[in-house]
C-alpha cells in the first residue's frame, strides 16, 4: 500500500463535499420558505450563512491542493474552475437567503416557494452529476444530468418571468415591488449558476472523453 495518498480521490472527495455543502444550503431555503414559524426560518437563514463560510474554505482547499499535487484527475485550471462554480452556486444561495431574511418580505409568496423547489432541485442534479465524475467514463449519465439541469433551470426562469408580470400588474406599493423583485431575481439567478456549474462539467467531459 502506498503511503501518499490517492490524488484523484482527494480532489473528487474535495468536489463531493463543496457540492453536497451547496446542497444542503439549498435544503435550509426550501425548508426557511416553507415554514410559517419566524424562528425557524432564522434559524435556516443562519445556518446557510454558515455553510457559506464552510463552502469557501473546500474552495480555498481545492486550489491550494491543486498547486501542491504532481497527480491530477483533469487540468488544474478545469479544477479550479469546477471549484469555483460549485463555489458561486452556494454564493448564489446564500445571497437569496440573505435577501429574502434582510429585505424582511411581508409574506412568503406561491413563486418564491416554486423557485425555492427548483433551487433545490438543481443543486441536487447537481450534487448527482458532480458525483458521477468520479469515473469520467459516465458521459453519458454526467450528460443527460447536465441536461436535466439546464430543463430545471428554464423552469425557473419561467417562474420568475410569471412572477414578475404579475408584480408589475398588481404590487401598488414600490418599495414591496422593488423587495420582490430583488429576492425574485436572486432566487432565480441561484438556479442560473448551477446551469453555468454544468457548462464547466461538459468542457471537462469534452477534454477527457
Amino acid at each position: 500500500m502506498s503511503i501518499f495518498p490517492n490524488s484523484n480521490q482527494v480532489f473528487y472527495d474535495l468536489f463531493n463535499r463543496a457540492v453536497a455543502n451547496a446542497s444542503e444550503m439549498a435544503t435550509f431555503l426550501n425548508t426557511a420558505v416553507n415554514t410559517t414559524d419566524t424562528y425557524e426560518q432564522k434559524f435556516q437563514f443562519n445556518h446557510i450563512d454558515k455553510l457559506k463560510n464552510k463552502s469557501y474554505e473546500i474552495t480555498h482547499q481545492v486550489f491550494t491542493e491543486s498547486g501542491r499535487m504532481l497527480i491530477s484527475p483533469f487540468q488544474r485550471k478545469d479544477m479550479c474552475d469546477l471549484a469555483a462554480a460549485i463555489d458561486d452556486v452556494a454564493d448564489r444561495i446564500a445571497m437569496a437567503s440573505r435577501r429574502i431574511n434582510l429585505y424582511d418580505v411581508p409574506k412568503i409568496t406561491p413563486p418564491m416557494i416554486n423557485l425555492a423547489g427548483l433551487i433545490l432541485k438543481t443543486a441536487k442534479a447537481l450534487e448527482e452529476a458532480v458525483r458521477a465524475m468520479n469515473n469520467l467514463s459516465n458521459s453519458a449519465q454526467i450528460f443527460e444530468l447536465c441536461n436535466n439541469i439546464k430543463q430545471l433551470e428554464y423552469q425557473a426562469d419561467t417562474v420568475y418571468n410569471e412572477a414578475f408580470a404579475d408584480l408589475l400588474a398588481n404590487e401598488t406599493d414600490a418599495i414591496q415591488l422593488i423587495k420582490y423583485t430583488d429576492v425574485f431575481m436572486a432566487m432565480e439567478t441561484a438556479t442560473d449558476s448551477c446551469e453555468d456549474a454544468t457548462l464547466v462539467i461538459e468542457s471537462i467531459l469534452i477534454k477527457n472523453g
